[in-house]
């Protein structure tokens, strides 16, 4: 097996001046630098992580919890960003992720647990279910974390202004006329509550009654929820001319519900979603939608994790970011 001495040997200097180019320390040439990465590699040396990271005390790997539909997965538009910008924020300075299932069961479901035995640096709940214990019990331990869309206040979150981007949405379609409107809730979340009271703040200031009948519950992320959705919307007593659902994926699912039942969307019918996925723009019509900013959510929990490990000062509770309107052709104009 070639270890670092093998190497000094090559390039005639000390193990130390290697080691100090494997770990990025210390006042090292760049001709010296890539002299011993080449010489590595010519050789075939294999670092010894576990080694190091004993050593180090840190392993110099971040664990991703990501629980997503089994319909989508990472093909889900909006947490694949995230998770994209929030990987290549971690690679700059030279951090790993490993993906952590919520549904693995090698250590009984015990988060906490597993990322000790994986001695991993930090982690980022990207999208888990808050209220299970085994994730509380992650979110109390003393393993330095940060949350998407969190309900806890204990830990750093990042998440996006939903109250203010569903009372944009909202005034939006008041704004081209619509009064009878009728919002799709997702899952039962404390983002959800920001949207209702988003949507139900909208109508007050425009004089519109909000009616308990035009509040719809169902789920996020799924095209067979986008049908339920849809069901209950078509078997709901209120006339409507706009409806809101919860998110993109569950918006245009609808589509083709809306189409079986004699409607079309952006004339007869007017229809939102919520999130800003690329495939919202490819869809006919182009659906108006509120887009979170995935870019600036993925790297702004990067940041945060980072500065936790080092031992520095992240303010606990939800950090909010804007969200951006966007007009698509879903809307239709009246009156």
């Amino acid at each position: 097996m070639i270890t670092i001495y093998d190497i000094a040997k090559e390039c005639g200097c000390s193990s130390a001046t290697v080691s100090k180019v494997f770990n990025q320390t210390g006042n090292i040439s760049e001709k010296k630098r890539r002299e011993v990465l080449e010489t590595a590699q010519r050789l075939g040396y294999v670092p010894n992580v576990a080694a190091r990271s004993l050593v180090r005390q840190r392993s110099n790997m971040v664990g991703v919890l990501l629980y997503v539909d089994e319909s989508l997965g990472l093909r889900h538009g909006l947490f694949a960003e995230i998770l994209n910008r929030f990987r290549a924020e971690l690679e700059k300075n030279n951090y790993e992720i490993v993906l952590i299932s919520e549904k693995g069961e090698t250590w009984g479901g015990r988060f906490l647990d597993h990322c000790r035995a994986l001695r991993l640096d930090g982690v980022f709940c990207l999208c888990c279910k808050y209220e299970s214990e085994a994730v509380r019990e992650l979110i109390g331990g003393n393993i330095p974390l940060v949350a998407f869309e969190s309900p806890y206040e204990e830990k750093p979150s990042i998440e996006s202004k939903n109250f203010e981007g569903a009372r944009r949405l909202t005034e939006y379609l008041i704004e081209n006329g619509h009064r009878e409107i009728t919002f799709i809730a997702g899952t039962d979340i404390p983002i959800t509550h920001d949207r209702i009271a988003g949507y139900k703040a909208a109508l007050k200031e425009h004089h519109i009654p909000f009616e308990e009948e035009r509040l719809l519950h169902t789920s996020f992320f799924s095209n067979d929820r986008g049908s339920r959705a849809t069901e209950l919307l078509l078997s709901s007593p209120k006339p409507f001319t706009a409806v809101m659902y919860p998110d993109d994926y569950t918006a245009i699912s609808a589509y083709r519900d809306l189409k079986a039942a004699g409607y079309r969307v952006g004339e007869n019918i007017s229809v939102t979603g919520f999130d800003g996925v690329n495939f919202g723009e490819m869809a006919m019509p182009k659906l108006t939608t509120i887009r979170q900013d995935a870019v600036r959510i993925g790297e702004g929990a990067a940041r945060m994790l980072l500065d936790l490990i080092d031992g520095k000062e992240v303010p606990c509770g939800k950090t909010r970011l804007e969200t951006e309107l966007v007009i698509g052709e879903s809307v239709k104009k009246i009156g």
